[in-house]
């Protein structure tokens, strides 16, 4: 779709999408955009419908190599101290984060991993799987070496929108 800045693209695309969910028409809603700018619009329209009361979690999913504490993308649980027991640690960070926050952002998603010392992007992974909205780049539906096979992949089910 091609509209000037301001005119309601990303409201018009997401509204009916989330009042469908209502109706039990969807599980998820995936908002996938190969550009940043377009995820934060995305993640603002989702706080918006928030803040006239939509009970909503949503998810922006981050690249490996951008939110990885150690600078680098290689998990190794002898290398790595968040990958270290990240699978003891990460279901009372996913409970702490539920019960506080509506909305998974970078920052909201480092800063429970570090509270919890758990790795950040599983984390965001682990934490998609609760989201009602996921936000993120469309390699996550196309490319077969990062697609999220826990939603694409053989035997998932649900009814997903696009």
């Amino acid at each position: 779709m091609e509209a000037p800045t301001g005119v309601g693209k990303t409201i018009s695309t997401i509204f009916p999408t989330v009042k469908a969910m209502g109706k039990d028409m969807g599980d998820k809603l995936f908002y996938l955009t190969a550009k940043t700018i377009t995820r934060t619009v995305a993640e603002d329209t989702f706080s918006l419908l928030r803040q006239k009361g939509l009970r909503f979690k949503s998810i922006i999913l981050t690249a490996k190599e951008k939110i990885c504490f150690q600078g680098h993308t290689e998990c190794n649980p002898e290398q790595c101290p968040y990958a270290k027991g990240h699978f003891d640690r990460v279901n009372e960070a996913i409970y702490d984060l539920l019960t506080h926050e509506e909305s998974f952002t970078r920052s909201k998603i480092e800063e429970y991993a570090l509270k919890h010392q758990v790795c950040p992007f599983e984390f965001g992974l682990d934490l998609s799987l609760f989201a009602d909205g996921i936000i993120g780049d469309y390699n996550y539906l196309f490319d077969p070496h990062v697609y999220l096979k826990r939603f694409f992949g053989d035997g998932s089910q649900g009814i997903m929108s696009f």
